[in-house]
Formats: structure tokens, C-alpha cells, sequence
């Protein structure tokens, strides 16, 4: 089993490798950890990495043209797990090769996202209706996180009901938006109770089969989960996606 590893904005391969800590795992499962494509600073190659710059579709479709380079080259992959930046890489891959590659297997048997989102700006390049308040919604955890803050109340109360709620999703409408743009492979979703941007990881939860994902909630914030206990459960779902990607019947869309 082999799953492909993309970090965070600004990490490498080797801090991200170090911050899951995954050593104990299976040996029947290897771990691919990879740099993103754009190199903060091109005289030291130990620094941070990036996979797009804006949070754009020119730049997310360029940095989805570096990602089926990859998996051409060094794929197949199994599976996917990837933090904050890389999971919205992954997301916006899924979607647009769903929509505009729909003749072509799943890139992936499953997919793991930790603080992971979907830019509402691609989901409205696809055509997506996506309101206001949703758009409110994500401008706002992104203030609270520049201003270094936690969530805001309305949103931790809302938390919950967003998760389950198809007609409002943190202003996501999910009924309105088609099954070529569900996500209906096998996911796992982490996020931090205390993530700012915990919205944006509960509207990509929503659109995936809800059937087929699994959601822990820890109690760190914009991060890979720290405490043993917490690594302990993401080893136990790393796990549980493997074994479901090898379920008779598993569908491939």
C-alpha cells in the first residue's frame, strides 16, 4: 500500500514526515513524503515549499498539472494524506479531474486531509452556486488566523449542525451541487477544535460521501495533531482507509 504525503504552505517533506510520526505503522504501507513544486528560497533547499502561490484557479490548475506529472511518474498511489496547503491541492485535483476527466479512474483510493478546505473559488470556477455567507464564512477564519486567533463563537456553535446540515454547510448549499462534484471516495477528515479555519475543513467533509468518511476533531489548532493519543486515532484511520480501499465493490468513479 502506498500513499503519497504533501505538507503544509512553507513545511518540506521531512518536517511533515517528522510531525505524523508513523513509524509503527504497517510495513505493508510506505509513505511517499514530497517537496511542492515552488522552493521559498532557491539557494537553501532545506527550506520551505509551497505548491501554488495564490490561492487562484491558474495557480491551483498549474499546481494540479505538477501533481498528475507526479503520479505519472511515480504513481500508482493508493492513497493520499496531506495537511492544510496539500490537502487543498488534493481537493481541487479531485474535483476537476471528476468534472473534466470524468473517462479516467480515481487518482486515488482514498483520500486523508488534515485541516484540509476546498477554495471556494474553485468550487465557483466549476460552477458551483456558492453564497455569500459561505464566502463570509472563510474570509473570517482566515482574519482570525492572520490576527493569530482562534474561531470565532458563531462558528464554534454552528460546528456541528454545519457538519450534518446538506442544505447549509457553513453557507454550502450541498444539495445544489452535482454527484460528478462529490468527493465518494473513502476520506478522513482532522481538524483542530481550535483551527480558525475549521469551516473550510467541515465544507470539504461535506462533500464527501458521507457513507465512506470518517472525522476526528483534536484539540490543537492549525496543525498536525501533537498529543499521542491523537496520533494514535490518525494511525487507526490511516488503517481503516486501507482496509476500506480493499473492500470487494469498492467504487471507482
Amino acid at each position: 500500500m502506498k500513499i503519497l504525503c504533501l505538507h503544509a504552505d512553507g513545511q518540506n517533506s521531512e518536517i511533515f514526515r517528522s510531525q505524523l510520526g508513523l513509524q509503527d505503522l504497517s510495513t505493508e504501507i510506505s509513505f511517499d513524503f514530497v517537496n511542492g513544486p515552488l522552493n521559498l528560497s532557491a539557494k537553501d533547499t532545506s527550506a520551505g515549499y509551497k505548491f501554488f502561490d495564490a490561492e487562484e484557479p491558474h495557480d491551483i490548475r498549474k499546481a494540479n498539472e505538477w501533481l498528475a506529472k507526479k503520479l505519472g511518474n511515480d504513481g500508482p498511489y493508493d492513497g493520499v494524506l496531506s495537511f492544510s496547503q496539500g490537502a487543498t491541492l488534493v481537493s481541487s485535483f479531485l474535483l476537476y479531474r471528476q468534472w473534466y476527466d470524468h473517462d479516467l479512474p480515481q487518482p486515488f483510493k482514498f483520500a486523508i486531509f488534515v485541516c484540509g478546505s476546498i477554495p471556494l473559488i474553485v468550487l465557483k470556477n466549476l460552477g458551483v452556486p456558492v453564497s455569500s455567507k459561505a464566502e463570509g464564512v472563510v474570509a473570517h477564519a482566515k482574519l482570525q488566523i492572520d490576527r493569530g486567533l482562534g474561531p470565532i463563537a458563531p462558528h464554534t456553535k454552528e460546528a456541528r449542525r454545519a457538519l450534518f446540515n446538506s442544505d447549509d454547510c457553513f453557507g454550502l448549499n450541498l444539495n445544489k451541487i452535482p454527484l460528478e462534484l462529490k468527493i465518494r471516495i473513502p476520506t478522513v477528515h482532522v481538524w483542530g477544535e481550535n483551527d480558525p479555519l475549521f469551516p473550510a475543513s467541515v465544507q470539504l467533509a461535506g462533500l464527501c460521501d458521507p457513507y465512506l468518511r470518517k472525522v476526528h476533531i483534536h484539540t490543537g489548532s492549525h496543525e498536525v495533531p501533537r498529543e499521542k493519543k491523537d496520533q494514535d486515532e490518525l494511525k487507526i484511520l490511516i488503517e481503516w482507509c486501507t482496509q476500506r480501499a480493499t473492500w470487494p465493490g469498492q467504487m471507482q468513479l
